[in-house]
């Protein structure tokens, strides 16, 4: 079993992230590929998925949210196996899982904005950890993670986003922090198997696949700690490692909405519409 060792949590602590390789084997690795690419195959069949004549790939490959909740497959991929243990070893206490994320990352895929994760997320006391696990290889080229090294020590930033739009101010765009040196942004690279672990504080983005025919397939976890008290995203939805149901109070008053609304806004701003 693999165990975070005290140089990586010391990494992980100064940094704000950390790349464990080869932590999933090549079986786990197909067999999450192509349950995905069965749910997307159905989600096809039955018309939830719709080509768009100006996003001709992108939206044939959109991210999929949530399946733990409804999906064995996915379920076990993230309940049975050592994801929590490594986990609580990064957080100091018993992780709680609030969501997951599937990419297939196409190419031409827009890259995602510089954000905060905790920014919409809302977890109080704390912050989230994601837990990005690479099932392509990814770097620069093809849609990699980028950082802003030790960031995860700042505040949560609102974003100097003005728009009079809900939808434009909840989207990946109005999320986006403004990066005054881009020579602070470091590009990661993984292998196929390996995580990525990092501070729902750190800023954080990806690039756009602009390689002609690679993927960028990958599987997020987003976690707390137990201790939390209020969140805004799955409040009521939370998970423990044994796939019980968890629940926490709804965090009213997050940072996304400090500007614009209440956290009732996030809904009315649609901004899972494009997700399945």
């Amino acid at each position: 079993m693999i165990h975070i060792q005290d140089e990586q949590k010391e990494f992980f602590d100064k940094e704000g992230y950390l790349v464990l390789s080869d932590v999933y084997p090549q079986q786990y690795i197909t067999l999450v590929m192509e349950e995905y690419e069965r749910i997307r195959v159905h989600l096809l069949q039955n018309k939830s998925i719709l080509q768009n004549r100006d996003k001709p790939l992108f939206s044939l490959y959109p991210r999929l949210r949530d399946y733990h909740k409804k999906n064995s497959i996915v379920a076990d991929a993230i309940f049975k196996t050592h994801l929590f243990d490594l986990m609580a070893e990064i957080i100091g206490e018993e992780p709680l899982l609030i969501s997951t994320s599937y990419y297939f990352k196409s190419p031409d895929t827009p890259g995602l904005p510089m954000h905060q994760d905790n920014y919409a997320f809302g977890v109080t006391p704390g912050t989230t950890y994601a837990a990005w696990i690479s099932l392509d290889g990814s770097d620069h080229e093809n849609g990699g993670l980028t950082f802003i090294k030790g960031s995860q020590k700042m505040k949560l930033i609102q974003p100097k986003t003005k728009t009079n739009s809900v939808r434009e101010y909840f989207s990946d765009a109005g999320q986006k922090v403004e990066i005054d040196d881009p020579d602070q942004i470091i590009n990661v690279q993984t292998k196929p198997g390996d995580i990525v672990i990092f501070n729902g504080r750190i800023i954080h983005g990806s690039t756009k696949n602009e390689s002609s025919y690679r993927f960028r397939r990958s599987l997020i976890g987003h976690f707390t700690g137990a201790s939390v008290e209020r969140l805004a995203l799955n409040f009521n939805w939370l998970y423990n490692r044994y796939g019980e149901k968890v629940r926490r109070r709804l965090n009213k008053n997050t940072k996304i909405t400090e500007k614009y609304g209440t956290v009732f806004s996030i809904k009315q701003a649609h901004y899972f519409e494009d997700w399945r």
